[in-house]
């Protein structure tokens, strides 16, 4: 029984440790169990871990990798541009010291041509007799020629209509025989029979030493001078000898002269005088003159010249062009029976000329060989082509929305300080190896502002091929009034060979206020704003010389750039208007845009371009017509969210697009944009691709995106260079190349 309790017992304690064992076994196993697991999650984490590493690694390594390469590249584009820069700056150098080079001995040559004539006048003027050999027919075949040429003018048969009678004068070295003056006598009843002379030999004769020979007779206003004083002038002046060609020596040019000195012959120069009767501020009144026709240039005794501006019944209004200090009153004018002409040639490049063409740039003479009149006639319709011509100024506002052509007027109008000159220049600056000759005018500018924007251009290499006319606030009135006249007779010459230019006029403005106080001056009736009646004809023949030309009317187009300064953005004032009705389009700068930071502050809505698509690459068309659109939605929307707070979340983007394009279209000053980048940069903003960019970080983005393109995909900048519209697929493939150089822009 014992043993049975013992076995029972023995039983009861095996299960009893059975039943805990098991428990703790269990538990030793499970938990065994769970670190194993968590080792082995542990392992494959460590693994995963390891794996990422791995990945970053090469990632890194291929990132290190293009950097390197894009580095590289970098660093070899830099080389380049940097070599080229070099060479372009050594070749211009080379070429600037050349052209000095002949300037210099064009200026000795010329200086010493100059010192001989002296030289050799002064020996005439003291030995004329011995040196030039005089005969002592001389006086009678003179007077013989003048008797000949005598006959009456328009102003002499005026004035015996009024007086019935002609003064006369004659002058001559010697006393004139009885019969000699009776010839002449004479001639005087033939040629004006209803003048009751006197009879026989009744012109006094006058001593005048100074003659040197020959004769001089003077009829109411008209000259007949064949003295040989008169053709000393012709000689010191170069007109009896052929111009001396560059290339002649002095001994050439000394041959030239003495052959003119001892082969004179008689010769009567006829011209008509008038007498200064008063002068102020640049224009004075002459008396006589009575055939003088609008626009004649006058020269006066002290060597200014002057241009015919009013013709009085009993004298003429006149500018005068120079130091019109020098002219006094009791004066002689003299006609001159030619309208003002300018210098105008390939040799202006790269100076700085005054009103009349002349260098103010201290670097020497010019070798000017040809001239042209300062006002001539626009061409006709016939000669005149369709602007479809881009011309690219930089600017992307411009570029973009307001596009210019070849041979069109596109005005530039804003308040003071607004940014129309930079336009202007940035435009000029743009125009470098793309075959465009430049004019740039400054009418009534400070003489330091001009001097400025000269050191800007001959920085960015812009002077190779401009020309700047210069007529700032120190010079006169009618040096001011000429001026833009002047520079586009330059320009003309360049158009008729076939070239293109595109000339400014900064600003027109200060043109009418001159044309103004030249009016009142002249005492002309004042209408608008003091302004004369034909002040709008005054813009009008300027601007209509410039268009573009058909092949047979020579080829080449002119483009007009004109300035106008507005008062608190009144573009309804009379010069403004004016100005606005004569061009074919205009470029609004707004002050409040200017004051908010946005450069240029072109006011879209009221700036507008006449030739529009026309002058545009098929990818600037597609881009521009979408963001004019989505532009207007931005203004009118930001008009209304002024007025409250509630807005629709399709309403907030469009206006965060909206401020995306205006601060994509934000520019610095004299860094113009080439057009493929610029339709680079608006496809991104206008189609959307650059939403997530913030408006302030749009700068730093499109310089990423430049950078971007121009090192992985040059061909596609090509491509947006193309006049062909982009198609469906070439669109995807561009938003693709967009959003992979965006990925990385930061």
């Amino acid at each position: 029984m014992r043993l049975i309790y013992q076995i029972i017992n023995f039983a009861l304690l095996v299960l009893i440790l059975w039943f805990f064992g098991r428990k703790m076994i269990a538990g030793m196993f499970t938990r065994r169990k769970v670190k194993i697991i968590g080792d082995l999650e542990a392992m494959l984490a460590g693994h995963k871990t390891a794996q990422e590493s791995d990945l970053r690694l090469k990632e890194a390594q291929v990132a290190h990798e293009t950097a390197l390469a894009q580095s590289a590249m970098e660093i070899h584009t830099r080389n380049a541009a940097s070599l080229a820069e070099t060479q372009a700056m050594l070749q211009s150098a080379n070429t600037q010291r050349e052209q000095a080079l002949q300037v210099s001995i064009g200026n000795a040559r010329r200086s010493m041509i100059k010192r001989l004539k002296r030289k050799m006048l002064i020996d005439v003027a003291d030995f004329a007799p011995e040196t030039l050999r005089i005969p002592d027919d001389y006086g009678l075949r003179s007077l013989q020629r003048i008797q000949a040429l005598i006959a009456p003018t328009r102003a002499d048969l005026v004035y015996l209509k009024a007086a019935h009678s002609l003064p006369l004068k004659l002058s001559s070295v010697a006393a004139l025989d009885e019969a000699s003056v009776l010839g002449l006598s004479e001639s005087l009843r033939s040629k004006f029979p209803t003048v009751d002379w006197p009879e026989g030999a009744f012109v006094p004769c006058t001593l005048d030493p100074a003659l040197l020979g020959g004769v001089k007779l003077q009829i109411h206003d008209t000259v007949y001078d064949g003295s040989v004083q008169n053709l000393l002038e012709m000689v010191a002046t170069g007109i009896t000898i052929t111009t001396p060609d560059p290339e002649d020596g002095l001994k050439q040019v000394e041959a030239k002269l003495e052959n003119a000195f001892h082969n004179l012959d008689t010769d009567v120069k006829i011209y008509q005088v008038g007498r200064v009767e008063s002068v102020s501020d640049g224009i004075c009144l002459v008396s006589g003159l009575s055939d003088a026709l609008f626009g004649e240039l006058l020269r006066f005794e002290s060597g200014v010249e002057g241009m015919v501006m009013n013709l009085d019944q009993d004298s003429i209004g006149c500018v005068l062009f120079g130091e019109f200090e020098k002219v006094e009153e009791g004066s002689q004018a003299r006609r001159t029976g030619h309208v003002i002409e300018v210098p105008v040639g390939d040799e202006l490049l790269g100076r700085v000329v005054d009103g009349l063409g002349k260098p103010i740039d201290n670097l020497g003479d010019m070798l000017i060989r040809q001239t042209r009149p300062v006002e001539m006639p626009a061409p006709g319709i016939i000669d005149r082509k369709s602007v479809d011509v881009p011309l690219y100024t930089g600017v992307k506002a411009v570029d973009a929305l307001i596009p210019i052509g070849r041979g069109q007027r596109e005005l530039i109008i804003g308040d003071r300080k607004t940014g129309k000159s930079a336009i202007a220049v940035d435009a000029i600056i743009n125009q470098k190896d793309k075959g465009v000759l430049c004019i740039y005018v400054a009418i009534g500018q400070k003489e330091t502002t001009v001097a400025g924007i000269t050191q800007v251009l001959r920085k960015h290499g812009a002077m190779d091929y401009t020309i700047i006319v210069c007529a700032d606030a120190y010079h006169s009135a009618p040096m001011q009034y000429i001026a833009p006249y002047t520079g586009t007779s330059m320009g003309e010459y360049f158009m008729s060979q076939g070239k293109d230019v595109l000339i400014v006029y900064d600003d027109l403005s200060k043109h009418a206020v001159a044309y103004r106080e030249i009016s009142l001056l002249l005492h002309r009736p004042s209408g608008r704003e003091a302004f004369p009646g034909d002040v709008f004809y005054l813009h009008s023949r300027l601007l209509e010389r410039s268009a573009r030309l058909t092949p047979q009317a020579g080829g080449g187009s002119m483009t007009a750039l004109p300035i106008i300064e507005t008062q608190e953005g009144d573009i309804s004032a009379y010069i403004p208007t004016n100005a606005i009705s004569i061009t074919d389009g205009q470029i609004f700068l707004e002050s409040d845009l200017f004051n908010e930071g946005q450069v240029p502050a072109i006011n879209i809505g009221l700036s507008v371009s006449r030739v529009g698509g026309t002058a545009q690459i098929g990818p600037m068309r597609q881009v521009s017509s979408r963001l004019r659109m989505e532009l207007a939605q931005y203004r009118e929307l930001s008009s209304f969210s002024q007025f409250g707070s509630d807005l629709d979340q399709g309403t907030k983007d469009s206006l965060a697009r909206g401020d995306r394009m205006m601060y994509a279209l934000r520019q610095a000053q004299y860094r113009p944009v080439p057009v493929t980048l610029q339709v680079l940069m608006l496809q991104a903003v206008a189609r959307g691709l650059a939403d997530d960019v913030d408006p302030k970080d749009i700068p730093r983005f499109e310089a990423a995106l430049c950078k971007g393109f121009q090192l992985s995909y040059p061909e596609l900048l090509e491509r947006l260079a193309q006049p062909k519209k982009l198609d469906d697929d070439e669109l995807k493939v561009l938003s693709r190349a967009i959003a992979h150089c965006k990925e990385t822009w930061q």
